[in-house]
């Protein structure tokens, strides 16, 4: 009978020349052989050479980028505190106006030293205004009189002050065509030609006007080189309106035109008696009637 060999098995295959592993012989294979000859390389190219001098390079610090957008929000303020400063700067310039800066033109502030530098800074603005008003009148000099100031040396006693706008009213009555004695001692009458003079009624300046009629004539009434030409002006107009009767004109810039009105109708030509008895002794003091 013919006799069969076996097939050669997978473990007749190895080869028998290979080195064996040391742990365990019998598993060891070329495949492994081959990776640990290749590592055993490897390690042997990368050792140190001891021989040369090693140089050490040292790496740099890693930097911490900040960018724009970090740094403006640090520097960024709590919109809370912002909006409180805010109002607080406002308060404070709406406290300062109201307590030191709003006297009007009366020179009466909250603090002396404001009123003082407001008063001082008004005066030399007027007196410029003033010099500059009489100058034409001091080159031409020509003397002004009319019918009215026969009679004034009958006038009651009225003493006046001494003020530079003396002349100025009387220039401006020449200029007007009306009785500079007469306005003089009106404006004399009105506020001692004092520019703060503020009455009880509201009326105010050098002038007594009422703001609302310096308004309408365009002037402010606490300037009195604006509130005497204004005035001289105006008493021109009544004046002219009551055909040249000054004691009307003086009724009507006293207690206004319906007083005078009232008083011509009501009692014809003795409408003198049918005044007020402000205006009727405003009339007297001025013109002695």
């Amino acid at each position: 009978m013919q006799q069969f060999r076996s097939f050669p098995s997978f473990q007749d295959e190895i080869d028998d020349t290979a080195p064996l592993r040391a742990d365990n012989p019998e598993k060891n294979t070329q495949p492994e052989l081959d990776a640990l000859s290749l590592l055993t390389a490897l390690q042997s190219t990368m050792t140190p050479s001891t021989t040369g001098r090693m140089v050490f390079i040292p790496g740099g610090k890693k930097r911490v980028k900040t960018s724009k957008l970090d740094a403006s929000s640090r520097l960024k303020m709590n919109p809370r505190l912002r909006l409180g400063i805010v109002c607080g700067i406002m308060l404070g310039v709406l406290g300062y106006t109201l307590f030191s800066l709003s006297p009007l033109a009366a020179g009466q502030g909250s603090f002396p030293g404001l009123s003082a530098v407001g008063n001082w800074i008004r005066q030399e603005a007027t007196n410029l205004a003033f010099a500059a008003h009489m100058a034409p009148a001091q080159q031409k000099q020509q003397p002004a009189s009319t019918a009215q100031d026969t009679t004034t040396t009958s006038l009651p006693t009225m003493n006046l002050p001494k003020s530079q706008y003396i002349a100025l009213a009387q220039q401006d009555a020449t200029a007007a065509g009306i009785s500079p004695v007469y306005f003089v001692r009106q404006i004399n009458q009105e506020s001692g030609f004092n520019p703060g003079a503020v009455s009880p009624a509201g009326a105010v300046g050098i002038a007594q006007f009422l703001p609302s009629t310096a308004a309408g004539l365009g002037i402010n009434p606490w300037d009195p080189v604006q509130a005497l030409r204004g005035a001289a002006q105006l008493m021109a107009r009544y004046n002219s309106s009551y055909g040249g009767d000054y004691a009307k004109a003086l009724a009507a810039y006293n207690g206004g035109s319906g007083t005078v009105q009232y008083a011509v109708n009501n009692c014809g030509a003795n409408w003198l008696n049918c005044l007020p008895g402000e205006t009727r002794r405003y009339i007297f003091v001025i013109m002695g009637i």
